[in-house]
């Protein structure tokens, strides 16, 4: 969905959009969307500098970090962002440039695609380290079974070989 900037002229536009999972291409494979992720907001600006603030909410399917299972994660962050020409942001950098200039986009100044900074959100609210439950046991790293599913008999205290000298010197001072 792209935004026309001479339509808004100093005014705010209002803008919501229910996507379909397929909509929005991620460029990240271990991330699926389930169901229809929602945006709205408002835009308002001139040729030279417009502010995009909205919300966004979708649910994402990811696998478990530890275990790989399958975990739908709700997704939902409120974003706020300042975008500015490539002639504007040159003059800015001509002066002393203060903290909230550090947080500016570049536009063409005529469109600001709203697809682009919902897929920027989602991607930040996704957790770096998605895990299904708090306690979830992961894989045996012997046999490579499921401890959410099934207990084996390996000895889990086993010790990597390239670790196994320093094992004994700790044991030593010990």
């Amino acid at each position: 969905m792209r935004v026309e900037i001479a339509r808004l002229d100093n005014k705010v536009g209002k803008f919501a959009h229910e996507y379909a999972a397929a909509d929005l291409v991620l460029d990240d494979d271990r991330i699926v969307l389930a169901g229809s992720p929602r945006v709205s907001g408002r835009i308002c600006g001139t040729e030279h500098k417009v502010v995009v603030e909205g919300e966004f909410a979708g649910i994402a399917e990811v696998e478990c970090d530890r275990c790989l299972q399958p975990l739908e994660l709700p997704i939902s962050s409120d974003f706020r962002l300042e975008y500015v020409t490539a002639e504007t942001y040159k003059s800015l950098e001509t002066t002393e440039l203060a903290q909230e200039d550090l947080a500016l986009s570049i536009f063409d100044g005529e469109f600001v695609d709203v697809d682009d900074i919902v897929r920027e959100q989602l991607l930040l609210a996704i957790p770096t380290h998605a895990i299904c439950q708090e306690n979830c046991k992961g894989f045996c790293p012997v046999c490579g079974a499921n401890r959410n599913v099934t207990d084996c008999d390996c000895n889990a205290t086993e010790i990597d070989p390239r670790w196994k000298g320093l094992k004994e010197l700790v044991n030593r001072e010990s």
